[in-house]
């Protein structure tokens, strides 16, 4: 791994089961960049912010998320003695004090940002609380103490990182701080010139097309929290509109974060693709996620699962299946069948995601389950975004289907999708379900970890599964006709080769399952991801 120090920023992280301060894909990936970092040995330095208020629906812990993070090994950053080190940021003109939390990861760390101490009173002791916090006004002042806090504390700390790499539009005022940073090294340029200087330090990947991935402010809302500081370094507000106004006048820290950034990568070729045909000129290219090995592989594996016989990987797989049956007796009563074949969808529910493609014909859907031969179950994980009444809808369609009476032990509903639940649905499913609408899924990571134990694929050709020849590891859900196509394929190609055995094994089955681990560990970890990271990224911009 080269020696460069690269900084790392996001929104979000999923590091601990007990750390609910993450939405979804991109906390997970930002997770799994951090351990594969400190894996490698990198010099690589991830920042985010606290959340003291618990994200992830269903936290029944009660204890606070300081001691949570004191018993995940996350300890306050110090001076030389004993006090917290801290930063000032200013927001509004008014100063905001920041204390820090670090965890070490070998070389690596990941360093969260805190604004929730005695020194910081009101609202402003309150921007740490809630990740996405539905107020515009308090996302924006998080979004600056992190892009500005974070490079206050690399300041103080005497780091000076060859790459900062910036996740998503809710991370673009990172490089407002470089910026400022700059500038004060050299009083005799003003803001524009700084934002050019630091540009080719600057790299951002965008993981969705949705708008979700930024903020959109008007001229006001810039001039309330940004006036003073831009006086400050000899720039304005219009500084900022001309890199990241839309067309309707309105400031977007999407289109900031690409201005102000020299190298852009998106999460799959397919993503990119769709992001120029979306934004005409996007200076995207592909890098595609991975996942960490060690995270999401079963123990029962082992670090060399091709190397297993056929006998001892299905053994091993079909006591992942029972671990999963047993969890989803455990969450709701019902007695699935540690025997049947496992069809698995989890993720969140959203109308491009298409969970309710799986419930579309419950009687089709009643015949698979109750086939006396070749009886199929399924589970069904995640929940909607409260301001998604689409997606409350659709997911009320899987809620009720797991109620009805003929489906009561072959159709589980689990409204809960932690790092927890996850492994036991990846690590337990035999054929991992994804239905989005094509070019929006952006990667899709969580049938990468199914594939990396075993898990068969059944996907629209999205994200990376649009990256390889899928028939050696499964199924694609067509385009057209999507519904009654998915419910032919389960009944006519995939429960028969489950059910086909040869001494009590599924022997084409089991071809399929050593080809999906085989393309998960060859093209889809984290490892390629990061090298990809330091090859297109972070070393091939300083060397211009």
């Amino acid at each position: 791994m080269n020696k460069s120090t690269i900084a790392y920023f996001s929104a979000e992280y999923s590091v601990a089961d007990s750390l609910p301060i993450y939405a979804g894909g991109l906390g997970i990936l930002a997770g799994d960049t951090v351990m594969e970092a400190g894996s490698e040995k990198a010099d690589f330095h991830a920042f985010g912010l606290v959340y003291h208020e618990a994200f992830t629906a269903g936290d029944t812990d009660t204890r606070p998320m300081t001691e949570r993070l004191q018993a995940e090994g996350f300890a306050l950053l110090t001076t030389a003695g004993t006090s917290p080190r801290l930063v000032e940021v200013m927001v509004g003109g008014e100063p905001v004090m920041v204390q820090a939390w670090r965890k070490n990861y070998g070389p690596a760390s990941l360093t969260l940002l805190d604004t929730r101490l005695a020194a910081n009173h009101g609202e402003t002791a309150r921007i740490t609380d809630h990740l996405y916090d539905s107020t515009p006004g308090m996302m924006l002042r998080q979004q600056l103490v992190l892009g500005l806090g974070s490079v206050a504390l690399l300041d103080q700390l005497g780091l000076d990182p060859d790459a900062y790499h910036l996740n998503e539009g809710h991370m673009s005022f990172v490089g407002l701080g470089v910026a400022l940073r700059y500038q004060r090294l050299h009083p005799e340029t003003n803001l524009v010139t700084a934002l050019a200087a630091v540009k080719p330090k600057l790299v951002a990947t965008k993981h969705t097309i949705l708008p979700g991935a930024g903020l959109t402010l008007g001229r006001a809302d810039l001039e309330s929290a940004l006036a003073k500081t831009l006086a400050a370094a000899n720039g304005t507000v219009d500084d900022l509109l001309a890199l990241g106004a839309k067309t309707d006048g309105y400031f977007s820290t999407t289109r900031f974060l690409l201005a102000i950034a020299s190298r852009h990568s998106g999460v799959s070729e397919i993503h990119v693709r769709a992001e120029a045909e979306t934004h005409p000129g996007s200076p995207l290219q592909a890098i595609t996620n991975g996942v960490f090995v060690p995270r999401w592989r079963s123990k029962e594996l082992g670090p060399t699962p091709l190397e297993l016989s056929d006998d001892e990987l299905w053994t091993q797989h079909q006591a992942g299946r029972q671990a999963l049956v047993d969890y989803v007796s455990t969450e709701t009563g019902q007695q699935l069948d540690s025997h049947r074949l496992t069809v698995v969808w989890a993720r969140r529910m959203t109308a491009y995601k298409r969970p309710e493609l799986l419930v579309s014909d419950l009687d089709r859907l009643i015949t698979l389950a109750s086939d006396s031969q070749r009886p199929v179950q399924f589970v069904v994980a995640g929940k909607a975004n409260p301001a998604d009444a689409v997606g409350i809808e659709l997911m009320n369609r899987v809620v009720a289907a797991a109620g009805h009476p003929e489906l009561a032990n072959s159709f589980a509903y689990l409204p809960h999708y932690n790092p927890m639940t996850a492994r036991l649905l990846v690590q337990g499913a035999d054929l991992w379900l994804n239905t989005p609408v094509r070019g929006q899924e952006a990667c899709g990571t969580s049938g990468m970890k199914a594939s990396l134990n075993g898990a068969l694929q059944f996907s629209t050709s999205d994200g990376w599964i649009d990256e390889i020849d899928p028939g050696p590891i499964g199924w694609v859900v067509p385009v057209e006709a999507s519904g009654p196509a998915l419910y032919d394929t389960l009944e006519q190609q995939i429960t028969p080769l489950f059910y086909e055995r040869a001494a009590g094994r599924p022997d084409a089955w089991i071809i399929k399952m050593r080809a999906n681990i085989e393309l998960i560990e060859r093209r889809f970890t984290a490892t390629r991801m990061l090298h990809d990271y330091y090859a297109k990224l972070y070393i091939a911009h300083n060397k211009g």
